[in-house]
């Protein structure tokens, strides 16, 4: 959601707005290199299923910018259709894990959740959205060290 920081690796990334993702949730449950849980978006059949978040463009030249090997293994883009705050339609494609790498037992850290809660906030989600997020389960991290040098980093 910091399109900022995306911009780093993909210059030509613009935010177009708020999104909304219907037919998706947000949960923690990608299992991160840390053993704790990350964010992800999975479908739903819950009528009123919606995820919130930032709508971005970018110049087809540079889509290969975004790949890390890294967790190239572990995300998958997915096409989706998601609307603007006006209900306009939107050919989109968003990251989703991969099912060998979801979790059900993992909790994500505390400054992983404090994290995501203030770029819901800095991108402009729905208020409401962002405090269902923050009533989510989080742990402390165990390694004092990374936890301190986490919170510095927000």
């Amino acid at each position: 959601m910091n399109v900022d920081k995306f911009a780093q690796t993909v210059p030509s990334a613009k935010k177009i707005g708020v999104a909304k993702l219907p037919g998706y949730t947000f949960v923690f449950n990608s299992t991160g290199e840390d053993e704790s849980a990350k964010a992800n978006v999975m479908k739903s059949f819950e009528l009123d299923a919606m995820v919130w978040g930032v709508l971005i463009e970018l110049d087809d030249e540079e889509r290969s910018n975004f790949y890390d090997p890294m967790w190239s293994s572990v995300l998958k883009l997915e096409p989706a259709l998601c609307f603007d705050m006006a209900d306009n339609i939107y050919h989109a494609e968003i990251f989703v894990t991969q099912p060998h790498a979801i979790s059900t037992h993992l909790l994500p850290y505390d400054w992983y959740h404090a994290k995501i809660l203030k770029l819901s906030a800095d991108a402009g989600l729905p208020e409401d959205y962002i405090a269902q997020i923050k009533i989510m389960p989080c742990k402390i991290d165990p390694d004092e060290k990374r936890r301190k040098r986490r919170y510095s980093n927000l």
